[in-house]
Order: structure tokens, then C-alpha cells, then sequence
């Protein structure tokens, strides 16, 4: 095992809108297993879409992405960003999780970033930014 960190940057859109208890349950399992792996990260959910990053080792991040992008909960999975990184930006959280109002004060210069229906031109930078606002 490498002391090596990577950090994934992935959007996707949501197969139905979430009910608060299918995030329960699935975060439940999604932060148990995280904290099994020694993987850490923020999940932003806003009108069926998702933003997400996730922290880890790179030979536990390949194939923990492989099995996100076979998740049939989400479609349209689009790895914005990897990078290897020096420190983790989100430790204290197994998966912190943020569920979007459109009159969060804190979306104020992301809104193209939830209009954007073209996945393939968010820019990964802003993506990034918009998960650290989340972040406290």
C-alpha cells in the first residue's frame, strides 16, 4: 500500500429524485464502507444531480470509481477531475453530504453550474470550489 492520496471529482444525475430516508440509508452504507477503505469526501445532491469528491489511496480509489460508475441509482457519471494530492481537504468526514436548496445563500456564482444539462463542460476547478463551500 502507497501513503500516495488521489482525489476524484465526478458529476452524475440522479435515475429518480431521492426521498430523505433513501439518503439515509445510502449514506449510511456509502460512510461505513468509506470508513472501511480510508475514504473521505463531500456529496452535494441538488434536483437530481450530484457532485462529488472522494479521497483515498489510488489502488482503493480505481476500483471504488468502478463500482460508483456501475451504481444503476445514477446515470451521466462524469469524472471531472484526478489528481494526486498532498493532503486531504475533507478528513473529517467518511462522506459529508449536503442536499441543495435553490435559496442556499452559498450556491451564489454556482448557479450555472446545476443549469449546465451539458456534463462535459462544467469546469472541474469550479466543481471543486462548489464541494468546499460545502465543506464546514
Amino acid at each position: 500500500m502507497s501513503d500516495e492520496l488521489q482525489q476524484v471529482v465526478y458529476i452524475s444525475s440522479a435515475e429518480h429524485l431521492f426521498s430523505d430516508e433513501e439518503f439515509a440509508e445510502m449514506l449510511a452504507t456509502i460512510r461505513a464502507k468509506n470508513e472501511r477503505l480510508g475514504v473521505t469526501g463531500m456529496l452535494l445532491y441538488k434536483d437530481g444531480d450530484f457532485i462529488q469528491v472522494i479521497e483515498g489511496r489510488p489502488e482503493v480509489l480505481g476500483p471504488l470509481f468502478d463500482t460508483i460508475s456501475r451504481d444503476p441509482r445514477h446515470y451521466s457519471i462524469v469524472e471531472l477531475m484526478r489528481k494526486n494530492i498532498t493532503e486531504r481537504q475533507f478528513s473529517n468526514w467518511s462522506m459529508g453530504f449536503h442536499h441543495i436548496n435553490v435559496n442556499d445563500p452559498r450556491l451564489a456564482g454556482f448557479n450555472r453550474f446545476f443549469d449546465d444539462v451539458e456534463h462535459e463542460n462544467v469546469d472541474p476547478g469550479e466543481a471543486l470550489n462548489l464541494l468546499l463551500v460545502f465543506r464546514e
